[in-house]
Order: structure tokens, then C-alpha cells, then sequence
């Protein structure tokens, strides 16, 4: 039968609808027996193989089961969700483990409350826990500005109550108060936190809570009124008004100023009571207003910005120069912005808005000028203004500007300076002139703490942005603070004076003669600390003795009159301050037909508390040459042989 024909026949046999033969087994028959394990290793030599006469049988299959890391993964797995879940149950459930969601810190505070009235707050704690907390304390924070009820003045800013243990379920209440100040409208957050130790535990726990008070309105209020942007060093006004809101009178009402740096204050109306920042506005009706105008300059960088505040309080006490309590605070800013063309002015080589000169001696000035515009600027006009009392008219030199002084003002343009009449960009410039002091007691007047003010503004054209020309200037302003004059005199006596001298006259070698040294200082305008005069004495001079405030250093050989403060007016006004030693003159053989110094040079020095600056006087070195004697005659001075 060939391959096909039993495929047929297998076909006809599977698709037949006829009586099909009984189903029959035809797999191999399984092994009667086991195999058996031998009891020993087999030989590990190969062995040759073996013809398989037995009929064919499937391979036994092993299942191979997990293997050690295997286990080890799957325990470690299941425990890790044990134990998480063990303890996401005990910390968020309780059981004997502390929770922070079982600790409830509330505030009870009101909502609205009137600016520099006392609030109250209550804080309730309860401790849902099955465990105690341990070494509680309430610390509460404060917003700035807050200040204690029980003393108004003092700033309170934190506070910290102890409480101890708060046992499990247990439930405290703790109050305190507070005095809230802003602006009416503005939230205030006060924010309380509650530190505790567990049992067995040094770690620090805490729970935090907070809660808003609005200010509803403070029994003044301020409106401040400035531009939003300046120049830098043109001066510009600020006004504040203050207005009560109380329905009684207030009484003492006082407004203190706060400036940023950079800001000067030229004028203020009405004149502030100290510092040019603290006015007292005495009282207030119910909704009466007083305003106050304060007008000054700012120095900055383009763009700068700068923050005045205005604070608002009550104060009785008169010698106070600042806000102690204030009810509330408002902030004002504004931008600085650079001006188109400057001008700064150098006195003696020194800028700012104050620097200093010596009264009664000329003083030098120089002007620089820079354009600072992208474009040029034609017809430059400078003008320097000198302003003061002390001011020497007929002494102002003016360079190459014009000086007129009717109006003490020196003037310089294109036909002073043809280099004015048009400045490109970034273009500078340089100019001088220079003025003196009138000396002190001119004319019988003496004036405290003078000043000469110098004010510059400098002006030119461009051409704007639709063509048509349009003025740009700066303004800037130095204040020359006048040094007081201070004079010193030394005199040597031996005749008169406040001690009696003895030994021979005209002096002798190898023999002792006593001299009386007066010093003499005189002040004219501004007060002086730390005043002392020194000098210091020969080899061959002794000191003997001084009055009140005179040292000797032996070691230095330095003689020291310590004044301390000088007053304004001694010498003039007042009497001239004295002080006198007295020393012995030693002269060797070598000195003979000389006349020796009794004393060095004599210095004063101290610090012009006005000024700011360190002011000395001089004199030349004492001889035995004395005068203003008439018992002296010529050739006293000489020293004479033994």
C-alpha cells in the first residue's frame, strides 16, 4: 500500500459515519518497579553506552521549588507591610504612640480689632493621646509693631509661657494680650507653637497654629502724599496728614518721620520739634486734620528705591525726640531717577552735602559738570548760589563767571565759557571760584555754628522728542560747616603771675631760677570736646608745680592742661580760660650769653563737636626772653657766668 492510499484509508476510517473500531492505548507501558538509589557513588568513569532494549517511556519531569533568596525576599516583603501597617495603625491611631493629629491647639482671638487697643487671646490645648507630653511650653509670635499692655513703650515681639505635663485627655486654656498697631484694614497674624517631649524621649515635638487679626481703625491715621519717582538731588515734597478718628479729643498727638538713606532735609513746615523728623501736634478733635510738609532731596543710583515711613502716636513726655508708642506705621516709596545733565560741587577737595572749612581763611570750590543724555545739550547755564551770615561778600572770586552781588550768586554761560554753548554727549566740564569767612567778632557779632550754603543748578537744551527744544536741569546743594576759630596763647612770667619765683635775674649758670608758664585759650563759634594744650620741657627744666587740670609725664617730660569741653564764646563773650605751672630753669655753663627755651612749642587740640572735624592752635616755644613785665629789662634774658 503506497504512503497515499493509507492516508485515504486513514481519512475514511476518522471521517466515517459508520461503527468505528474501539479506542486503543498505544502509549508505552510504565516500569513495573522504581528505580532504585544505589548505596553508593557510582564509578566517575564513563561508561560506555548501553543498548536500550526496553521500550521507549517519557522522562520523569521535576519541578524545581523556590530557592533560598527567593524565600528570604518574600519574608522580608511581607514583613515590611506588617510593620508599616502596624505603624501607620499606632501613630495615626493611637493605642499608648503620641500623634500630632491627637493634639488640638486653637486661638480664640477677634477678628477685628481697633489699632492700639489691647487684644485678648486665648489658646486651648487638649491632648486626645493615650500618652502624657512632657516639659510643655506655648511659645507666641507677634507681628512687628506689637507692643506689651502693661508697659506701651516696650516692643513685644515674642512670648513664651511654661506649662509642664498635659496628662492624656487632659485639656488647658492659657491667655495672654497684646497691643496690635497698622494700618486700618491690614491683617495681622499671630502665630502660637506648642513644644513637648515624649516619655523616654529627649527629642522636641511641636504643634503650630494661627490665627489673623484686621486691624479695624487706629485713633490716628496718616496719609502720605509724595511722587512716585524723582531726581536725583532736586528737591521735591512730602505731605503727611494726620487725621483722628476719635470720637473724644486726643490729646499729645505726636508724628515721627523715618528716611532712607540718601535723603536730605532742606525745610519742614511746621519746623519739626527735633532731628527735622519729630513733630509734637499737640491735640486732636474728633476728626480734626493737621498736615506737615517736609520738602528735601534724595542722592541714588537710576532707579533706586527708597522707603519713608510715617509713624503716628501719642506721647506726654516732652523730652522724647522719637515715637515711643506708635499706633501705626506708613510706608511711602518712590524711585530715584538720574538726572539729565549734573553738577557736584568740591569744597577744598572734599563732597558731600556737608563738609567743612576753617572759619575766617579763604576756601576753594570747583564745579563738575557731565551731560548724561544720549544727545547733545546746547546754551549750558551754571549758576552757584552762596548763601550764610559769615559770608565775606567783597572776598568771592568768581573765575571765569560773573558775579553778582545783589543776589550772592556767580553765573557762568557760552559767552563766559564757549564751551557751554553746545556739550555733546556724555560731555564734561570744570570750573572754580573761591570765597572767604568774615573773621570771628566782626563788627561785634559772633555767630554760633555757622555755615555757608552753596546751591548749584545747571540748565541746558535739547531738542525733545517732537523736535521742539526743551530745558533739562539738575540741582545740588553743599553745606560748608564752619570750624570754630580757636587761639592760643603762652606766656612765661617771673615777676607776676599766680606763684612767686625766686633765684637770679638775669639767670646763672648751675643756678636755679623759677618761671610761671600761662596758657590762654579762646573759642569762637562752635563747641569743642576733648580740648587739652600740652608742651613738652627742656632737659635742663624742672616742673614744680601746676593748678587744677595741669599733669607732668616725667617720662615724656610732657606738661598736659586738660580742658574738656570748650564753650562757644570763651574769650570773647565770655573771660579767656587760664592755666598756669610753674618750672625752673637749670642753665649749664654752655648757655652762658644764650637765651635758653623754658618750654617746647605749646599745641591745643580737641574736636569741633559742630564741624565734626579736629581743630588745633599753636605757639612758638617760650625763652627766658619774657615780656609784658615792666620789672624786666634788657638783658635779663641773657644767662651770666657762675
Amino acid at each position: 500500500m503506497s504512503q497515499e492510499g493509507g492516508v485515504e484509508d486513514l481519512k475514511k476510517k476518522l471521517y466515517s459515519r459508520g461503527a468505528q473500531a474501539p479506542m486503543q492505548d498505544v502509549r508505552a507501558p510504565l516500569l513495573p518497579n522504581a528505580p532504585e538509589t544505589p548505596p553508593v557513588w557510582a564509578d566517575s568513569k564513563p561508561s560506555l553506552p548501553v543498548e536500550n532494549t526496553s521500550p521507549m517511556r517519557a522522562a520523569p519531569v521535576v519541578k524545581k521549588g523556590l530557592g533560598f533568596a527567593g524565600k528570604f525576599f518574600i519574608g522580608a516583603v511581607a514583613f515590611f507591610v506588617l510593620a508599616a501597617g502596624a505603624a501607620a495603625y499606632f501613630f495615626f491611631g493611637g493605642a499608648n504612640f503620641v500623634s500630632p493629629n491627637n493634639i488640638d491647639l486653637q486661638i480664640v482671638a477677634p477678628s477685628l480689632i481697633d489699632g492700639g487697643t489691647a487684644a485678648p487671646l486665648q489658646f486651648i490645648i487638649t491632648n486626645r493621646n493615650a500618652s502624657e507630653l512632657q516639659l510643655a511650653d506655648l511659645l507666641i509670635d507677634y507681628p512687628e509693631g506689637t507692643r506689651d499692655p502693661s508697659n506701651p513703650t516696650k516692643a513685644l515681639n515674642h512670648e513664651r509661657q511654661s506649662i509642664g505635663t498635659i496628662a492624656p485627655g487632659q485639656q488647658l486654656k492659657r491667655t495672654a494680650n497684646a497691643v496690635l498697631y497698622g494700618q486700618e484694614g491690614a491683617p495681622q497674624v499671630i502665630k502660637a507653637t506648642l513644644e513637648y517631649n515624649l516619655p523616654n524621649s529627649n527629642a522636641i515635638f511641636t504643634k503650630e497654629a494661627n490665627v489673623t487679626i484686621t486691624i479695624g481703625s487706629s485713633p490716628v491715621s496718616v496719609n502720605v502724599a509724595m511722587p512716585q519717582s524723582v531726581t536725583a538731588g532736586e528737591p521735591f515734597d512730602i505731605t503727611a496728614t494726620v487725621r483722628s478718628n476719635s470720637q473724644t479729643p486726643l490729646n499729645n498727638v505726636v508724628v515721627g518721620a523715618q528716611y532712607p538713606f540718601g535723603f536730605s532735609v532742606s525745610s519742614s513746615l511746621p519746623k519739626a520739634d527735633a532731628n527735622n523728623s519729630y513733630w509734637r501736634v499737640g491735640t486732636l478733635g474728633p476728626g480734626e486734620t493737621k498736615t506737615i510738609v517736609v520738602r528735601g532731596s534724595i542722592d541714588g543710583q537710576d532707579g533706586d528705591q527708597r522707603v519713608f515711613r510715617f509713624l503716628a502716636g501719642t506721647d506726654s513726655d516732652t523730652t522724647n525726640t522719637s515715637v515711643k508708642t506708635p499706633f501705626l506705621s506708613v510706608p511711602a516709596t518712590l524711585t530715584v531717577a538720574r538726572p539729565f545733565i549734573t553738577g557736584v560741587i568740591a569744597v577744598g577737595g572734599q563732597r558731600g552735602k556737608i563738609v567743612s572749612a576753617i572759619a575766617g581763611t579763604p576756601v576753594t570750590a570747583e564745579i563738575n559738570w557731565q551731560n548724561n543724555l544720549s544727545t547733545s545739550v546746547n546754551n549750558v547755564e551754571i549758576t552757584v548760589t552762596l548763601t550764610g551770615p559769615v559770608l565775606d561778600k567783597s572776598s568771592v572770586q568768581a573765575g571765569t563767571g560773573f558775579y553778582q552781588s545783589s543776589t550772592n550768586s556767580i553765573t557762568w554761560t557760552s559767552q563766559d565759557d564757549p564751551s557751554l554753548a553746545q556739550v555733546g554727549p556724555g560731555g564734561t566740564g570744570k570750573l572754580s571760584f573761591s570765597f572767604s569767612t568774615l573773621p570771628p567778632g566782626t563788627n561785634g557779632a559772633l555767630y554760633s555754628n555757622p555755615t555757608v550754603t552753596l546751591s548749584l543748578t545747571v540748565k541746558g537744551t535739547r531738542a525733545g522728542d517732537s523736535g521742539a527744544p526743551e530745558v533739562v536741569q539738575s540741582v545740588a546743594s553743599t553745606q560748608v560747616s564752619l570750624a570754630t576759630a580757636v587761639s592760643l596763647t603762652a606766656t612765661a612770667l617771673h615777676f607776676t603771675g599766680p606763684y612767686t619765683n625766686s633765684g637770679p635775674m638775669p639767670p646763672r649758670a648751675e643756678s636755679k631760677t623759677t618761671y610761671t608758664v600761662q596758657w590762654s585759650v579762646k573759642n569762637s563759634s562752635n563747641t569743642i570736646a576733648n580740648s587739652a594744650v600740652s608742651t613738652v620741657l627742656p632737659s635742663y627744666v624742672d616742673f614744680v608745680q601746676g593748678q587744677s587740670g595741669v599733669t607732668y609725664n616725667a617720662g615724656s617730660r610732657t606738661v598736659t592742661w586738660t580742658i574738656g569741653e570748650l564753650k562757644p564764646g570763651v574769650g570773647y563773650t565770655d573771660a579767656a580760660r587760664t592755666a598756669a605751672f610753674q618750672v625752673a630753669l637749670n642753665p649749664s655753663a654752655s648757655q652762658v650769653t644764650l637765651a635758653p627755651q623754658i618750654t617746647g612749642p605749646s599745641q591745643f587740640s580737641g574736636t569741633d563737636r559742630f564741624a565734626q572735624v579736629q581743630v588745633t592752635a599753636t605757639t612758638e616755644a617760650l625763652t627766658t626772653k619774657i615780656s609784658g613785665e615792666s620789672q624786666f629789662v634788657g638783658g635779663m634774658d641773657v644767662v651770666q657766668p657762675k
